[in-house]
């Protein structure tokens, strides 16, 4: 059991996201479990069998990182397998089902979206991939301390609900026979 399972099951663009999080600090950490235990583990206010599960969760990441060559940069394959998940579904969405609500959410982050398609040039991704790179890179700006311009905080909100609505949808259809949770 992952420490993110809970978050995979009902909110799957919060896994995306958290996802990306701790490759990110795996990569600063140099994947030195040694610094993953002393940065995130040790300071738990948990008991051991608690910090023995979590050190097991991050070993197992760090191991899969490695064994997929993401020392510098990509997401674990099951992150990719969701996010593809999530791109089929908004290509359904968007074509298949004529879902009025979510179209009017896509209507409202399309400009932003766009415009991040155009600056990635050759390398622009699927709409939600660039949803969610948005979003991690506002929150990342945050983080640091740096200010977000009202239109990046305006285009970044219109993301995030789309990706909050898809989210239901994407829980909707995993609920569906034959469908399970990898």
């Amino acid at each position: 059991m992952g420490l993110l399972d809970d978050k995979k099951r009902n909110n799957i663009a919060s896994y995306v996201i958290s996802m990306w999080h701790i490759e990110d600090l795996m990569r600063a950490n140099g994947f030195d479990l040694k610094k993953v235990e002393e940065l995130l583990i040790a300071p738990m206010d948990a008991d051991e069998q608690a910090k023995a599960e979590v050190r097991a969760w991050y070993t197992d990441i760090v191991y899969r990182m490695k064994k997929e060559e993401l020392e510098r940069r990509g997401h674990l394959s099951e992150v990719e397998e969701v996010i593809n998940e999530l791109e089929f579904l908004h290509r359904t969405l968007v074509e298949v089902m004529n879902d009025k609500e979510y179209d009017a959410l896509f209507e409202a982050a399309e400009p932003g979206i766009t415009a991040l398609q155009k600056q990635a040039d050759d390398q622009a991704e699927g709409p939600i991939t660039t949803c969610f790179t948005a979003i991690y890179g506002v929150l990342l700006l945050r983080a640091q301390g740096k200010e977000v311009s009202e239109s990046t905080a305006t285009a970044e909100g219109h993301m995030r609900r789309l990706l909050e609505y898809l989210g239901v949808h994407y829980k909707q259809m995993r609920k569906l026979p034959g469908v399970s949770m990898n």
